[in-house]
């Protein structure tokens, strides 16, 4: 079964919660009925190099 190809959307359209999306190849100034998606924060877990040392008391 061949795979579907995902349409390009305008990148403003992109970011826009309703479902009236426009082609990527259209240029968008604004939109009246733009809403926002929420955008979850992600915060990367880093971890230093080596081994912990040990606290001097």
């Amino acid at each position: 079964m061949p795979q579907k190809v995902e349409p390009k959307y305008n990148k403003l359209c992109e970011r826009c919660e309703n479902k009236c999306k426009q082609a990527a190849h259209l240029t968008i100034i604004s939109c009246p009925d733009f809403v926002p998606k929420p955008v979850q924060m992600t915060v990367p877990l880093v971890f230093p190099r080596g081994r912990p040392r040990k606290l001097r008391r």
